[in-house]
């Protein structure tokens, strides 16, 4: 009977239960969607078929042998979507040889669609299956064909279905040829129907994937988030009364910049650090319809991680995700019962409103990690996207073809914000979003204000030693920015008796130190204890910290903006000061190299020092440091722009899953490895896959190679790392002749 062929067997369900639900689910999607995608009778005809068939080959009696524990996974296993696939195709042979995307889902619904796919299953594995079992599935899926007005099931396809199993005692081979050869056929005829064919394809790989996953964990799609200006008021008073600010809450309204933002279409905003920018993005994003998603885009996981806690406190954690590197542990101290299925569907944009790293997004261009319904969830979506300017030529090249390619295809719609902004960059992202003069709001009110002096030392750090003394003599909050890890290190051992709370805070610490640390730095702020914050450029755009004094090393003008966006940030202290000094060599040579941005600044600076500087001075500054760069010209801008279409056409042919080519890396140089420091590799000894995480940081690829690496008994994967490590200065690697400083 039907219901002994099972599709799950923890808790036991029937393959017809469970196709079942996976069908109702597509239909809920097909409601939900069908007028917004616009497409075809035949579309969604082939789409309920991708739905209806993906686990047809769970009947064979090897998978159905270990469903009922008569035998264990092993290397007679066929996969089963293998089969269904092949079931489908001799379904409708001519029509799939002609548009075979919905095909291609059903076989790639478990497991990336490459060349390799299904090459590890065995030639000679014995198919079976009962004829009983097919015959009765056959009756009932002729009936759901027929529900929908569809052909049915040849009578004599499943005879020909075990002849073909059988065949020369090579069933499993002669199928799999009929699958290289129909894959190659399609792969040399795709031509000038690429970019169509990757849309279809994304559309029914999504819609069979949202649909399964939603019907497998026993759920409800998730419901749609509507909210107004009114109700995004309520609930940030709300939240400033919980935060002890009641007098800020009583007086609360709205600034006329961020009312501006109500707009339709993309915007691009220009405005200080404290202006309110997170507040304007969510009202432009509140004119979203009920099932469009908020992408939230942001430079940092300190950032993105702070960000999340905020939007949680407006739309609930039910509507929200936070997703990065290193997301899964934050969210996991924050919740005990949150669990990798969770995250999976955070990962892919399930939430009404998602918070990332920029990296999120951009992988959807090279095919990465169920890039498919990653750019599903982006229909129609409202993408905000922060600090845009921080982004490497490289980083931005891949930005802007992504913007492009979600405008046209799926109607993304973007919400800019930032700053400081060269002249260059707005006018190309103008062009990009395809905006008026009127698409750009200014927060004109704060431009015209000033928060703190700068100054400028023609000296290196070392020769401000009795001025950082005595700034911190005077409890002033002192924050010491510089450009790499091991000056930082460096500094920290200067400084770490000077006062009682010195802290180094850079990217070479492990998760759980940083997790610690980060927290440290936001209750010391909130207690308004006296504190000297010793950092790299991580500190740009991280936490939300207020500090009296900056002592920042020389960096391009928009990274010392973004440094002395940390100072007087609430614009309320009568003495606030930024001190910029000379940078190291090593600086120079391996960091900022790029059109003298380093001297310029410095010497835009010196012109200006002891001055009260307004934040249109500051913009007025980039424009003179930048005048020159023409951005277009940049040659790693354009590798940028060029990279999706290259990974595509070259070698992914638009729908094919990409499992870690060297030129996907979306930030320039950002080979990373994730490494667990030696030290605790005793300690870890028996510790779970999550524990170990916690432990871990990323180092480059290339210093991970010039060192020992001891691979762990228990998970092959994890790595440790020969290194001195401790909680106060995070990592430092091992000295060897010649050895350099190491930059963020």
């Amino acid at each position: 009977m039907l219901d002994n062929i099972l599709a799950k067997s923890d808790p036991k369900e029937s393959l017809v239960e469970h196709t079942t639900n996976v069908v109702v689910q597509w239909q809920y999607l097909k409601k939900r969607y069908e007028k917004v995608l616009n497409q075809s009778d035949d579309f969604w005809s082939k789409s309920y078929l991708s739905a209806l068939f993906h686990d047809f080959g769970k009947v064979a009696d090897n998978f159905q042998d270990v469903m009922h524990a008569k035998k264990k996974y092993d290397t007679n296993y066929i996969r089963h979507e293998f089969l269904s696939g092949m079931i489908l195709l001799a379904y409708n042979i001519s029509e799939y040889q002609k548009e075979p995307n919905s095909l291609f889902a059903v076989f790639s619904h478990h497991k990336p669609l490459t060349d390799e796919l299904f090459r590890e299953q065995d030639s000679k594995a014995d198919i079976r299956i009962d004829e009983n079992n097919l015959k009765n599935l056959f009756v009932w899926f002729n009936q759901q064909l027929k529900n929908h007005h569809l052909k049915e099931l040849p009578a004599d396809l499943g005879k020909n279905i075990l002849k073909q199993f059988q065949k020369n005692d090579d069933g499993i081979n002669f199928l799999y040829y009929k699958f290289t050869k129909f894959f190659d056929n399609f792969r040399k005829n795709i031509g000038i129907n690429a970019f169509h064919t990757r849309k279809e394809y994304i559309l029914y790989k999504a819609l069979l994937n949202i649909a399964d996953w939603t019907a497998s964990a026993h759920q409800e799609l998730p419901k749609g988030l509507i909210f107004t200006q009114d109700f995004l008021r309520d609930k940030i008073v709300e939240k400033l009364r919980e935060d002890g600010k009641i007098q800020i809450a009583n007086k609360f309204n709205f600034r006329r910049f961020q009312l501006e933002s109500i707009r339709q279409g993309s915007v691009l905003a220009i405005a200080p650090t404290g202006s309110g920018k997170t507040e304007a993005a969510l009202l432009w994003a509140s004119q979203k319809k009920e099932f469009e998603k908020i992408i939230y885009l942001l430079p940092t996981r300190v950032t993105s991680n702070a960000i999340y806690q905020r939007l949680i406190s407006y739309f609930h954690k039910s509507n929200c995700a936070v997703v990065h590197s290193s997301a899964f542990l934050f969210r996991k101290n924050l919740e005990d019962g949150f669990s990798k299925g969770d995250y999976l569907k955070d990962k892919t944009f399930f939430k009404n409103v998602s918070v990332c790293t920029i990296d999120q997004v951009l992988t959807q261009g090279f095919n990465l990690g169920f890039w498919e319904i990653k750019t599903f969830h982006l229909l129609k979506a409202k993408v905000i996207i922060d600090e845009v300017h921080l982004y490497e030529p490289y980083t931005l090249g891949l930005l802007i073809a992504t913007i492009k390619y979600l405008k046209k295809e799926f109607e993304t719609e973007f919400y800019i914000m930032t700053a400081t902004m060269p002249k260059q960059l707005q006018n190309l992202l103008q062009k990009t979003l395809d905006i008026s003069d009127e698409g750009i709001i200014k927060d004109s009110e704060l431009l015209e204000q000033a928060r703190n002096t700068f100054e400028v030392r023609d000296a290196l750090i070392d020769e401000l030693d009795s001025e950082i003394k005595s700034e911190l003599s005077q409890k002033k909050k002192v924050l010491l920015v510089v450009n790499t890890v091991d000056e930082a290190i460096r500094l920290y051992e200067k400084y770490k008796n000077s006062c009682e709370n010195v802290i180094c805070f850079h990217s070479r610490f492990i998760q759980k130190d940083r997790l610690e640390k980060e927290a440290r730095i936001l209750e010391l702020e909130k207690s308004n204890e006296q504190v000297l914050l010793i950092a790299t450029q991580v500190v740009e755009v991280s936490l939300d910290i207020d500090f009296d004094v900056l002592f920042t090393e020389n960096a391009p003008i928009d990274a010392i903006i973004q440094r002395a966006g940390r100072v007087n940030r609430k614009r309320l202290k009568d003495y606030s000061k930024v001190v910029v000094f000379k940078h190291q060599s090593i600086t120079e040579e391996a960091i900022y190299n790029k059109e003298n941005f380093l001297s310029r600044t410095f010497d835009e600076l010196k012109k200006l020092h002891g001055k009260k500087l307004t934040e249109a001075q500051l913009i007025e500054l980039v424009e003179k440091v930048y005048e020159n760069y023409n951005i277009n010209e940049d040659k790693y801008y354009k590798k940028g722009l060029e990279a999706y279409q290259k990974i595509q056409r070259d070698n992914l042919h638009f729908i094919k899953d990409n499992l870690g080519l060297e030129e996907s890396y979306t930030r320039e140089g950002l080979d990373s490895e994730n490494i667990i420091p030696d030290v605790f590799q005793e300690k870890l000894v028996g510790a779970s896959i999550f524990e170990k995480s916690r432990y871990e940081l990323a180092i480059t690829r290339k210093r991970m190679l010039s060192g020992k690496i001891i691979k762990d008994t228990e998970h092959q994967w994890i790595k440790y790392f020969e290194c001195d490590y401790d909680e106060h200065t995070g990592l430092k690697f091992k000295k060897k002749a010649g050895n350099q400083s190491t930059i963020l």
